[in-house]
């Protein structure tokens, strides 16, 4: 456990008049401090023997897939592609590449990037594995482009983003924020004294739930595009199956080395998350008069773009691939864990990957 960040966060909660600060201040420390926070470690965070891994880990199959849908979308908007947070950098090298061999040249492939530490693994890495023709597409960007035109790739963004917890019983909203107890971090309610973008629809019962007012800044900056289509992939829901006396604890965990973990352990050294409310998207889509072109399941997704699987020559590689491809499609993995969204500015498309269990109806 990183003590500095511990003794950081510490000292912002005595700070605090009522000795206490919200989740998403003390999800962001932990996560994003710029000396000791997750984000902005060195060690490996990524894979099978990092704390988590998605879905451009296993293998180039969902690249070469997404790739397609990307191509359809270069009928409306330019040839720019804008990934927001990407990660170990597979997921951009795939893209580029598969582009390459369908004969789509990119103008560019911005990468918004903010953690200087994974900035310089990506640089590495995409200059390992791409031409120098193709590496020199690439920028780095720390803001969302004004006037941006192009596809939009939102990568297990919004589960990343810090969010306040709250606990509803009998309609009754209470604010979970974080306190100090000897020495310890712990939970203590407050009145809550916040508001929502929008009416929640809360189910019966007593439960915890978790709220982001970071998705409001992010729509913000959607909207400020000129022409866009934007794909967003993350673990989530429609907000009826998400409110509900069934998650009494809320969906906020903590994992490292692939394994869950308490949310107080392990300071700036796990990864913290939560599921991502669809319906909030939906709602800031509308208000900031984007389109929403399709949601459904990541599976329903790939399968109506038809699998772009890699070839393989050693059987040990296929069965691997058999491996990924279920981690990707099956029901009780990423397959229907895992929604996709599409959004756009300036551009309606019928997009082939919804093109059947578009459950856009039910946001």
């Amino acid at each position: 456990m990183k003590s500095a960040l511990k003794n950081k966060i510490r000292e912002t909660i005595h700070n605090e008049m009522d000795g206490s600060i919200s989740f998403s201040k003390f999800m962001d420390m932990c996560l994003y401090d710029p000396d000791d926070g997750y984000y902005s470690s060195q060690f490996n965070q990524f894979g099978k023997y990092g704390d988590f891994y998605t879905a451009p880990m296993l293998g180039q199959t969902f690249a070469n897939t997404l790739t397609k849908q990307i191509e359809q979308c270069f009928s409306e908007v330019r040839e720019n592609v804008l990934e927001i947070g990407a990660g170990n950098a597979q997921l951009a090298i795939d893209v580029i590449l598969n582009l390459y061999e369908r004969n789509i040249y990119l103008d560019n492939y911005y990468i918004l990037e903010k953690s200087q530490e994974l900035k310089q693994y990506q640089l590495q890495a995409l200059q390992d594995k791409l031409p120098i023709e193709l590496f020199k597409k690439i920028t780095w960007v720390e803001e969302f482009i004004d006037q941006f035109n192009g596809v939009i790739i939102a990568n297990e963004l919004f589960d990343a983003i810090p969010t306040d917890v709250f606990s509803s019983f009998e309609n009754e909203i209470m604010e979970k924020k974080v306190r100090v107890d000897n020495q310890n971090f712990s939970w203590t309610l407050s009145q809550n004294k916040k508001q929502f973008d929008y009416q929640l629809s809360l189910g019966d019962g007593a439960f915890d739930f978790e709220y982001s007012p970071g998705y409001h800044k992010i729509f913000t900056k959607f909207a400020k595009a000129e022409q866009m289509v934007c794909f967003i992939f993350d673990y989530g829901m429609d907000e009826r199956q998400l409110f509900h006396s069934s998650r009494p604890h809320g969906t906020l965990r903590g994992f490292k080395k692939n394994l869950l973990t308490e949310i107080f352990e392990n300071i700036g050294e796990q990864d913290i998350t939560y599921h991502v409310n669809f319906t909030h998207l939906a709602f800031l889509a509308q208000k900031f008069n984007l389109n929403i072109l399709g949601y459904t399941h990541q599976s329903h997704f790939l399968n109506n773009l038809g699998l772009e699987i890699e070839d393989t020559n050693e059987m040990k590689d296929h069965f691997k691939l058999l491996s990924d491809i279920n981690l990707l499609t099956s029901p009780a993995e990423m397959g229907d864990l895992i929604k996709v969204m599409a959004i756009s500015k300036g551009c309606q498309l019928s997009l082939n990957g919804f093109i059947n269990f578009d459950k856009t109806h039910l946001l």
